[in-house]
């Protein structure tokens, strides 16, 4: 059985009117949640730096869906969720809606602990270390297929038993996760999920004024999924060009030791080479091509002032 390739297709519009709340103990974290989510169009985004101020925050600002961590001083993202959902059951003045969607954004992922986050009312998940598209691909879910609400004496939260999900988006991970994409509908859903995740990390980047070490260490890993795609639909430009800036990225020393010109030149070719025809060879090679050129040069560079 095939498994769907992810999409985050939301538009700015789609997003204008939500508002977000990010909690999390981790400063960089918020900044960087923080940032995706307004660089994406989500009109109102608020932050918590644990489980007791976010709850402050609900009366206050209401929100329509929450990202939180799970681990977290005071009150962590578990217990913050289940007193969210108790309010179902037992009115609580903090709480405006016990149905509002939460999202657990950890690096947590074993069997158990997903089924913890389950047991206490999480809707979905996000693995750490993230990128943009990960974060819209979620909201996503939870607007066009939103789970059915259950009360019960066992359980409150989120019905469990829709089986659809996203497909994972990096590297393969599982027994049926597809080597490659044939079905031309599938092709096209390919790339334009690409397309997608290179405008979120174009957009992020634009909304912290450049690369920093934070979008530098996302574009390695969306540059990896996009590789990673590209293979699936046998795409050999795309896959070319990715692979042309994890290879210059490990020559250098990490993706943080990347120029921000050579950043720049690869999103913009990988965007070029989606907006045009899908069987424009001559012309996505072309634009390959100098991207190496311009590696050389700088490789050229970073010689000549070595010697």
């Amino acid at each position: 059985m095939r498994r769907k390739l992810p999409s985050a297709n939301l538009t700015a519009e789609d997003l204008s009117g939500l508002k977000a709340l990010v909690v999390d103990d981790h400063a960089n974290t918020v900044r960087l949640m923080v940032d995706v989510l307004r660089a994406a169009g989500v009109g109102e985004v608020y932050s918590a730096h644990d489980g007791l101020s976010a709850r402050q925050m609900l009366t206050r600002r209401d929100p329509d869906l929450i990202f939180t961590d799970w681990r977290m001083p005071l009150m962590d993202g578990l217990d913050l969720t289940r007193s969210i959902r108790m309010a179902a059951v037992n009115p609580d003045p903090y709480v405006p809606d016990p149905e509002v969607p939460v999202i657990m954004v950890t690096g947590h992922r074993s069997a158990r602990e997903v089924e913890l986050a389950r047991e206490a009312g999480v809707n979905e998940f996000v693995v750490k270390p993230f990128t943009p598209a990960a974060l819209l691909s979620r909201i996503q879910l939870v607007l066009s297929q939103p789970r059915h609400f259950i009360v019960s004496n066992g359980y409150v939260g989120p019905d469990r038993r829709r089986k659809t999900e996203l497909a994972y988006a990096g590297p393969l991970r599982r027994n049926n996760d597809p080597d490659e994409v044939i079905d031309i509908v599938e092709r096209q859903a390919a790339r334009d999920t690409i397309s997608v995740e290179l405008e979120a990390m174009r957009r992020l980047i634009a909304a912290r004024g450049g690369v920093d070490r934070a979008t530098l260490q996302m574009t390695y890993r969306v540059m990896q999924h996009t590789r990673f795609r590209a293979r699936q639909v046998r795409d050999k430009m795309l896959e070319r060009a990715s692979d042309a800036l994890l290879s210059y990225a490990s020559e250098v020393g990490g993706m943080e030791h990347c120029e921000a010109e050579v950043v720049d030149a690869h999103l913009t070719v990988l965007g070029q080479i989606l907006e045009a025809d899908d069987h424009d060879a001559v012309g996505a090679a072309k634009r390959v091509r100098g991207l190496e050129a311009l590696i050389r040069r700088k490789r050229a560079a970073r010689q000549a002032l070595a010697a």
